[in-house]
């Protein structure tokens, strides 16, 4: 199964801030000796991937509105057989659920690592997801169409209060900022 080569390196290399119980997680996770990105990997779980998409101005960030959880989001998903690199997979979900193109990579690491619980369903047992945050820049604010998302919009990072994100949203975003160099 051929997933990210960079996967070792990605989680080894990154730099906690905020996420350093996630950090834990995911260096757990890869002790494991699986590869732990394929979604039937359930013991802990498996790894995610999500984009942190600064505007073309770099004055907001791109977030969606997931339609199973009915919350602001940055755009990610699951990491397919293909993906050779954590930024294509990353960049690959933005695309599918946003349809934002001319994405830039910031930085070279991770933006941020978050693992948190997903609940049981029927075909699947509780287990983890660790998300690997990867940071862009759009080429262009155009988004849509939309088909795997209820909405997605542009939110100025001063306006975030108004959009309930959760602390991994926010250590994210403020990550980008960072690298952006917008403290």
């Amino acid at each position: 199964m051929l997933g990210p080569s960079d996967l070792l390196t990605a989680v080894h290399g990154h730099t906690p801030t905020t996420d350093a119980d996630s950090h834990v997680v995911a260096l757990a996770a890869l002790r494991t000796g699986r590869p732990m990105w394929p979604r039937s990997e359930f013991d802990p779980g498996h790894f995610t991937v999500s984009g942190f998409v600064a505007s073309p101005d770099r004055q907001s960030m791109l977030l969606i509105h997931h339609g199973r959880l009915r919350r602001w989001l940055q755009p990610g998903g699951h990491i397919e057989q293909g993906d050779e690199s954590i930024e294509v997979a990353a960049r690959r979900e933005v695309v599918e659920e946003t349809s934002a193109q001319g994405l830039v990579r910031v930085g070279s690491g991770l933006v941020r690592i978050d693992a948190h619980p997903i609940p049981a369903r029927p075909d699947e047992p509780e287990h983890v997801h660790i998300d690997l945050g990867v940071g862009f820049v759009a080429g262009s604010d155009e988004i849509g169409p939309l088909d795997e998302v209820l909405d997605a919009k542009w939110v100025r990072f001063d306006d975030f209060g108004d959009f309930d994100l959760d602390a991994a949203v926010l250590g994210g975003a403020l990550r980008l900022r960072a690298l952006l160099g917008q403290n």
